[in-house]
């Protein structure tokens, strides 16, 4: 996967319908899914010793680089 810079991190989340600041587990079903497409079209990865899902990581990605 390519890095993610600001700019792009923060056009992701308006994409996703996802506010700045968001907690993952009050996300509706949908902006999760929205979050998952992308993370497909970008080849997003979770680590390999992730204790949790694909897009939990992903969100905390996106939400650490746009603050």
């Amino acid at each position: 996967m390519a890095r993610v810079t600001r700019d792009a991190a923060c056009a992701y989340l308006r994409w996703a319908q996802v506010p700045v600041g968001e907690d993952f587990h009050a996300l509706p079903s949908k902006k999760v899914e929205n979050l998952l497409l992308i993370a497909d079209r970008l080849k997003y990865r979770k680590p390999k010793n992730a204790n949790g899902s694909r897009g939990r990581y992903f969100h905390a990605l996106l939400q650490r680089k746009c603050r």
